[in-house]
């Protein structure tokens, strides 16, 4: 959309100067009052956004539950799906008719720009082949390596050391340079984030020493950056041939060795790809295995909840209950009952929303064989047998 802000409504009565080079000879001191919402003022992105929402519900598009950036409009039982971002828009439609009507209403209403078939979208890349569909960052990735000097390094297998374990300074730690060390990280998050889960807990693990980090903390991330430099054209690709949804949940135990707490993991795959991932230290400290496990499951629940009224919402037709696999059968005996309440009252009430899921038959959880556990890959370093494994399994492949 050209100029979005322009477009909002204002509710307030608002005036301002009259800008310099326009104004009106010896009415100097006059203001101006105004009628459209103006770039810089604070309701400017509000108004906005009320004004395309209620655009785009006059033309019969409905606001999803879970994402209010997600709108879906039914034709003839086949859903087209607009997606905003600001002043961007993505609109998927199987219907071609059906697509193009929604692009000449919206042209009719905003000065907007029509860049064709997706291929790149907020620094991701899309490519569609055969109705399959495949995202990557390369030219980010390559951007990055030049940026920080990584561009002609040696590459290495995986991005994490088995053999090294990350700790806060000391007085004898030799320090790097904290604003080299933020931006670096910085950019790696936004990758792991994206289209990269392959290195998100490699990040994860050296964004916790950002305020104060060492040359020791330094290596890690040159071991990222090298790790990358081997693998820039990775990306994931979604098949068509395979539609299903199922989600993976994974915890190491204890393996912060500052502060004892464990990592959760898990990831959801549509299609064969991975749509949804995350890597990240608990919050408390568990007494077991199982415990650590329960704790990720319960994080792992949460989104699960959120993606599966997602895709109810876009129509996508999932039949019954998410499906949650976990490789600890303690923990899976935990979210099902509460006969070992003895050993258990001690965990946080909020830990327990996965067991209040399974008894409402809204989540069910299947044992996975852990060699199978593919959300293994967030939880810990790996060998690169192991690593490589469990990367092909999750959908990514070399573009």
């Amino acid at each position: 959309v050209d100029s979005a802000f322009l477009n909002g409504d204002l509710k307030e009565e608002l005036y301002m100067k009259q800008p310099s080079g326009f104004v009106v000879p010896g009415k100097e001191n006059l203001i101006c009052k105004l009628k459209k919402s103006l770039y810089g003022l604070k309701q400017a992105p509000k108004c906005w956004k009320n004004s395309l929402d209620s655009f785009l519900k006059k033309i019969g598009f409905v606001q999803s539950k879970s994402d209010p950036c997600i709108y879906v409009k039914m034709v003839d039982d086949v859903p087209c799906i607009l997606a905003v971002y600001v002043d961007d828009m993505i609109v998927a439609c199987e219907n071609i008719d059906c697509l193009n009507e929604i692009k000449l209403k919206l042209c009719s209403k905003f000065a907007m720009k029509d860049l064709g078939e997706l291929s790149y979208f907020l620094g991701v890349n899309i490519s569609q082949r055969d109705g399959n569909f495949m995202i990557n960052q390369s030219a980010y990735v390559k951007t990055l390596l030049q940026k920080f000097g990584f561009e002609n390094c040696k590459s290495i297998a995986t991005p994490a050391d088995v053999n090294s374990q990350l700790e806060k300074a000391t007085d004898e730690c030799e320090l790097f340079d904290v604003e080299k060390y933020q931006s670096a990280v910085g950019g790696l998050l936004y990758l792991s984030t994206r289209s990269r889960p392959d290195i998100a807990y490699a990040v994860g693990n050296v964004s916790k020493f950002c305020s104060k980090p060492t040359s020791k903390h330094w290596s890690a991330v040159k071991r990222i950056f090298r790790y990358l430099q081997g693998t820039a054209n990775l990306g994931i690709l979604y098949s068509n041939v395979d539609s299903s949804f199922e989600g993976y949940s994974d915890s190491d135990w204890a393996g912060d060795k500052t502060d004892r707490k464990s990592t959760s993991g898990y990831c959801f795959l549509l299609s064969n790809g991975l749509i949804s991932w995350r890597s990240v230290k608990q919050t408390c400290v568990a007494l077991s295995t199982a415990e650590a496990e329960y704790v990720a499951l319960s994080g792992a629940a949460q989104e699960s909840v959120f993606l599966n009224q997602l895709l109810v919402d876009v129509n996508f037709g999932l039949d019954g209950a998410g499906v949650l696999y976990e490789d600890n059968q303690s923990a899976i005996c935990l979210a099902g009952t509460a006969k070992n309440h003895p050993k258990t009252k001690h965990i946080s009430i909020k830990f327990h929303y996965i067991r209040d899921l399974v008894l409402s038959d809204k989540i069910v959880i299947k044992y996975c064989p852990s060699e199978k556990m593919l959300a293994d890959i967030f939880t810990k370093p790996l060998s690169s047998d192991r690593f490589v494994k469990l990367r092909d399994m999750l959908g990514m492949i070399n573009i």
